[in-house]
Formats: structure tokens, C-alpha cells, sequence
């Protein structure tokens, strides 16, 4: 294999794994009752964080994706808001 097709193999499946991680884990269910968004200077980017009330009433916060983040409002249920 020529070098620059192995450049071009390494270059693919490198794209693929970070495709691959790009999914964030399902918060709990719960009220909303704040959002939040994070600049990271390092990485030149922006993190969307919603914190839901449990039905057991722990806060707990998470990470989402900015199309959940725009849809859920605080007082909106979690995760019936995500489904727009």
C-alpha cells in the first residue's frame, strides 16, 4: 500500500471512531428546571447541560445535544421535551 493511501486509510477510520462517539447518553426522566452552556477556550466549542428534578427530588445535571437544549424549557418534562 502506498503511503498516501495509507494516509488515507488512517484519515478514514479516525473520522469513523469520532463519528462514532458522537452520541451522549439519555439523561433521567424529569422536570427541568435549568439549563446551561459552557465555553471551552481549549477546544473552541460549546457544551449544552440541562438539570431535571427526579421523581425521587435529586437534581441531576447532564449533557445534551443543542437541538435538546433548545427544546427544553425549564418546567417542561424530560424527555417528552426532546421529541419537538
Amino acid at each position: 500500500m502506498s503511503r498516501p493511501a495509507r494516509g488515507a486509510v488512517i484519515v478514514t477510520a479516525i473520522a469513523v471512531a469520532l463519528l462514532a462517539g458522537c452520541s451522549l447518553p439519555d439523561g433521567p426522566p424529569g422536570e427541568v428546571v435549568s439549563r446551561a452552556d459552557r465555553w471551552s477556550p481549549a477546544t473552541k466549542s460549546r457544551a449544552y447541560f440541562l438539570t431535571v428534578r427526579t421523581a425521587q427530588g435529586e437534581h441531576e445535571e447532564f449533557q445534551v445535544h443543542i437541538q435538546d437544549y433548545d427544546r427544553c424549557r425549564p418546567g417542561s418534562a424530560y424527555p417528552d421535551c426532546t421529541k419537538g
